[in-house]
């Protein structure tokens, strides 16, 4: 399973209350357990009990796939038996970039079968930004986002509000979604560099989306940051030896190897 699929799983579970209220038209009561009985056992993305007693099952779909009816009628089968007598409503929701040309039925002889087929860029990006829910604000980013710094600005600012493990997890889970919309990678990167936003190191050095010139950047913030710092340590060897010999600035500074700039800005000169 691929990080997009995995990442996806985990922001729904969660039950994004707005996302699931407009995919579906009603409110989610409770998770389902999504294994699947069989020889060989299946897992849906996303079953969950709405308000009125049905169930609704949703499929994240990152590619176009021709197999996709029969598994979604794989998927009827094995849930009607887990959960008889229940009405049941079937959506693949399509993330992907490219366009959407799955078939949402199958109609051959003797079967007769359909499910809702919808491409994420329909949902309203405001609609579910509006919500008191982060994994909503979250999944906001897959849609048609209309005005990027808008949205990154808002979200961003969401996320720092948070503890900072938690801010880590929401940030990876967002930068993983960014992979499959690379045209709003650049907005987000500006709103990056406006806010005080930091990510760990782990992410930095291993999440693709640091391959590029941000890494860069905030390898060279950092060395810059860490040479500071050693300039700041020398502080006091500066006043130190300046009252043990009353040499000047330019002396100092040649012999403790430092900027003259310093030397000068720590005794004022």
């Amino acid at each position: 399973m691929g990080k997009i699929d995995i990442t996806l799983r985990d922001i729904i579970q969660g039950i994004p209350p707005k996302f699931v209220q407009i995919l579906s038209g009603k409110n989610a009561k409770k998770l389902l357990d999504t294994s699947l009985p069989e020889v060989k056992e299946r897992r849906a993305d996303f079953l969950v009990e709405l308000e009125d007693g049905s169930i609704f099952h949703l499929e994240l779909q990152t590619h176009n796939d021709k197999n996709m009816p029969f598994r979604m009628l794989e998927y009827f089968v094995l849930i009607s038996s887990k959960y008889p007598n229940r009405k049941i409503k079937q959506m693949v929701l399509y993330v992907g970039e490219k366009p959407l040309n799955m078939k949402d039925s199958i109609e051959i002889e003797n079967l007769s079968f359909s499910y809702q087929l919808k491409d994420i860029r329909e949902v309203s990006c405001e609609e579910l930004f509006k919500s008191n829910s982060l994994t909503d604000k979250i999944l906001a980013v897959l849609c048609d986002v209309r005005n990027p710094e808008k949205y990154f600005r808002g979200i961003l600012t969401e996320l720092y509000k948070l503890p900072e493990r938690e801010r880590r997890d929401y940030l990876k889970k967002l930068l993983n979604l960014l992979t499959i919309r690379s045209k709003l990678v650049e907005e987000f990167k500006l709103e990056v560099k406006k806010m005080p936003i930091t990510f760990d190191r782990e992410t930095i050095e291993n999440h693709p989306f640091f391959k590029d010139g941000l890494k860069e950047g905030l390898e060279k913030g950092l060395k810059k940051g860490l040479e500071k710092g050693k300039l700041e340590a020398k502080r006091e060897d500066v006043i130190n030896l300046h009252q043990a010999t009353g040499w000047d600035a330019e002396k100092i500074a040649e012999v403790l190897k430092l900027p003259i700039d310093f030397v000068k800005d720590v005794l004022k000169f």
